[in-house]
């Protein structure tokens, strides 16, 4: 069952009167983790009571210091460590960190750390245990190279077309094992974030998509039980027992690797001073980004529903017309990079032999010189066709061999593709594009800053924390900017003084 509670008022109290007594001993450790000393006094765990309290049952022994191993936790990537039975024996030697964590009895071990997270996933702990036990069929690292910027493609065709539709009708199924660690998150620094400005327009709010690989701490040759070693076969592809089932090979198409182990997408909102994580989702590594964009942008509006989503930052790995209808349904307005496979040498994102439209929608051959309107077609668009040929001219340059000139289509202005709320070719298109980036700082301050593939966790579960407290600590690192810090400097000043 749940046990005692300290309220954060309390806490701070109590944070208060250790802090002067930990100055007349340590004041220049004590100076140096004054940052760390703030994160923890400025984060109320009492907004996420009503996410936590329920995952205990209401008979049995109470648990305790369910509130310290929260702020442990934070500590602990804070200070650069991720083996959590390491850092549990620190804690319990160290009486500032003991402190700082907020413990009034005694530390808890490293079993009550990872109790707490196996309470906050969706999943029985006893499966977890068989799936790794079972005996799996070896999967070797794929063979097929793709190209820089490519990206693997859906498993099944037409996927994303069939959930957008069920996500517009109110049907896609929403179920993940990581739910409660996202409603964790988003009552205890998001909605905070919000509240403080940090996020910018909650009304109007930007956000952009990125996926990034997250490695998996196990092999991907996994363990093997058959005797084909014996018999002098040391390459064999008999079923074997994985200590990380839920890892599977996906495609970097950054570095041009495959990788074994999870994606983690993420919504960051941008267009402010601060780029912050606000949604953290873990997929397959080799399931496709647009198909879990489906997924995340319903997922946000059921987590947040106090914020209203403006404007969609994605790369072109999410340039469907499906993903399109979707956030035109929605009321968002899509930014998205046109796909490889639509532009031709020039790098413009329409058919072959159009550099650009020019302010009259009109497409411009290479040589600078506007199509002819031909009439439209049914299935292919408007029809142009070459301005000189059209007006029998004679052509001063050779771009085809045909007669009849070249011909193109191009879709009418209601294609949301080509054409979307806001033009390609203005400087607000181009100025989102840009905002993009902010997606990937905040992928670098949890994967570089935080270190969160440092602990070589053999399970989604305990990967996806170790990002959810990453992403945590980034939001506490923009809240001491914005916070004032005098109390903290008055009471150094002063306990040194009296020393």
């Amino acid at each position: 069952m749940f046990g005692s509670w300290i309220p954060h008022k309390q806490y701070q109290r109590n944070l208060i009167a250790r802090i002067i007594f930990h100055l007349g001993f340590q004041p220049g450790r004590v100076q140096q983790l004054k940052n760390t000393i703030l994160k923890l006094f400025y984060l109320n765990l009492d907004k996420i009571l009503p996410v936590i309290q329920p995952l205990y049952s209401h008979t049995g022994a109470p648990s305790k210091e369910q509130a310290g191993i929260i702020r442990s936790f934070v500590l602990m990537l804070d200070q650069d460590k991720h083996n959590i039975t390491d850092w549990a024996e620190l804690v319990a030697g160290d009486p500032l960190l003991f402190d700082l964590c907020g413990f009034t009895e005694r530390a808890p071990a490293a079993s009550s750390y990872y109790d707490f997270i196996d309470r906050l996933w969706l999943g029985s702990k006893d499966a977890e245990i068989r799936r790794k036990k079972k005996l799996r069929t070896f999967q070797s690292k794929p063979r097929m190279k793709l190209k820089q910027g490519q990206k693997l493609p859906p498993k099944h065709s037409g996927e994303v077309k069939k959930l957008v539709s069920r996500a517009i009708l109110g049907k896609l199924r929403i179920s993940r094992k990581e739910q409660h660690m996202q409603e964790f998150f988003s009552r205890l620094v998001v909605d905070p974030s919000a509240a403080m400005g940090l996020l910018g327009d909650t009304k109007a709010l930007s956000i952009a998509g990125d996926g990034t690989t997250y490695f998996s701490g196990s092999s991907h040759y996994g363990v093997k039980v058959c005797d084909c070693k014996s018999k002098g076969i040391y390459d064999c592809d008999c079923p074997r027992r994985y200590s990380d089932p839920d890892a599977t090979w996906g495609w970097d198409s950054y570095r041009e690797r495959y990788f074994y182990g999870d994606t983690l997408y993420a919504f960051t909102a941008v267009g402010t001073e601060h780029d912050l994580p606000i949604y953290l989702r873990t997929a397959e590594a080799r399931r496709h980004d647009s198909i879990t964009t489906i997924f995340a942008l319903q997922e946000i509006r059921e987590l947040l529903p106090e914020l209203t989503i403006r404007d969609a930052i994605f790369d072109s790995a999410m340039d469907n017309y499906p993903t399109y209808k979707l956030c035109s349904n929605w009321g968002i307005h899509p930014f998205i990079a046109l796909n490889d496979r639509t532009k031709n040498e020039d790098g413009a994102g329409l058919p072959r032999g159009v550099t650009c439209l020019d302010d009259y929608g009109r497409p411009v051959c290479p040589g600078g010189i506007p199509y002819a309107y031909w009439g439209s077609m049914e299935g292919k668009g408007l029809k142009f066709r070459c301005w000189f040929a059209a007006h029998n001219r004679d052509c001063p340059c050779c771009c085809t061999p045909s007669s009849y000139g070249r011909t193109i289509y191009i879709k009418p202005e209601s294609d949301p593709r080509l054409f979307p709320p806001v033009a390609r070719q203005s400087e607000t298109f181009r100025e989102k594009l840009r905002q993009r980036s902010g997606a990937e700082r905040v992928n670098k301050r949890i994967f570089v800053d935080y270190g969160v593939e440092k602990g070589h966790m053999r399970d989604r579960k305990q990967r996806f924390f170790r990002a959810t407290m990453a992403s945590v600590n980034i939001h506490l690192d923009v809240w001491i900017k914005h916070s004032s810090v005098q109390w903290f400097d008055i009471l150094t000043g002063a306990c040194l003084d009296a020393a």
